[in-house]
């Protein structure tokens, strides 16, 4: 059977197998900057929070999340962020991540779909000896590779799942102020960049980037002010939680993106994310790579097959093979 975005999102519910939803539930590491793919996964994640009604007790980001958390007990489930940057690729992430497994032997520790990707098996094995020694986990592996991975470097608690941003199918609406036409390139400009597939060089479009030519004058001034508060507020100041502030910049973010791609027939990507809210929004996909394959595996392990994407895979030189 073909999937679809409700097929998909459905599979969601297999994580509420792996945590108490009455308990308290603390959620940490939302994210705080202009990379709409993460804002979308966090969105989708308090989409599904809401539709499976799971205790949220406290939010907290990076630059906020306390020495203890006040009022913690050992019942209390910490649910981490997901994305794709567990492993070295985004070092300060997996850091914190390792080091609340550290500090909270005894709570159970969720991770929320991710995407694995180390520079050295080394470094991948330090990282899986750590987390192991924590007793009460279980990680949440975003496509079949990185659950094969995990599972290949001994991770005692991992299955598979995919993105929190497919809670979003259905509540998401393209902008239909205006009529759509041509094709948006959305391609990373970042540590994840890779070769544009030659026989696709010859798409035209309008090129942007997340934090390339994407948000208007008057949202990137709010945003400064927004997100420099809020980290400094975290940083520096009471213990205040400033989530429904970033929430609502949160939204203005996604909502430029969803007018931007609404504007366009189809899109041209290698962002994840780029992909997701395409599909969500009903538009043509053409896709490929990021540099180390993190849309290829996504697409083998939830989007083979599904209407509206046409992939495009490395081809392969039979002859060199040879």
């Amino acid at each position: 059977m073909k999937p679809t975005l409700f097929t998909i999102k459905d599979e969601l519910t297999e994580m509420l197998h792996h945590f108490d939803k009455d308990q308290r539930c603390i959620y940490v590491d939302y994210p705080l900057h202009t990379n709409v793919g993460d804002l979308l996964i966090n969105t989708g994640c308090e989409q599904f929070f809401l539709e499976q009604k799971v205790n949220i007790w406290r939010r907290y980001n990076y630059y906020d999340f306390p020495k203890r958390i006040p009022g913690i007990t050992n019942k209390d489930v910490l649910l981490l962020h997901g994305g794709g940057n567990f492993g070295d690729l985004w070092f300060n992430f997996q850091s914190f991540r390792e080091r609340i497994m550290d500090q909270y032997p005894n709570n159970r520790i969720v991770f929320l779909p991710q995407t694995v990707h180390f520079s050295s098996e080394e470094k991948a094995v330090a990282a899986i000896q750590r987390m192991n020694r924590h007793g009460n986990f279980h990680v949440f592996a975003r496509d079949h590779r990185s659950l094969e991975q995990l599972k290949r470097l001994g991770l005692r608690s991992v299955s598979p799942m995919p993105d929190t941003a497919h809670a979003l199918a259905g509540t998401l609406r393209p902008d239909t102020t205006t009529a759509p036409s041509g094709v948006l390139r959305l391609v990373r400009q970042d540590v994840e960049s890779s070769d544009m597939p030659s026989h696709l060089a010859p798409i035209q479009g309008d090129t942007r980037d997340w934090d390339q030519n994407f948000f208007g004058r008057g949202r990137r001034i709010a945003h400064y002010g927004v997100v420099n508060f809020v980290k400094g507020i975290g940083r520096y100041g009471p213990p205040i939680d400033c989530h429904p502030l970033w929430y609502w910049h949160r939204d203005n973010l996604i909502q430029d993106g969803i007018n931007t791609f609404s504007s366009y027939d189809a899109v041209f990507t290698n962002r994840l994310h780029g992909m997701i809210l395409a599909l969500l929004l009903d538009r043509q996909v053409i896709a490929f790579d990021n540099n180390y394959g993190k849309l290829s595996t996504y697409y083998d392990s939830w989007l083979s097959g599904i209407d509206g994407l046409d992939f495009h895979k490395p081809r392969v030189n039979n002859a060199a093979i040879a």
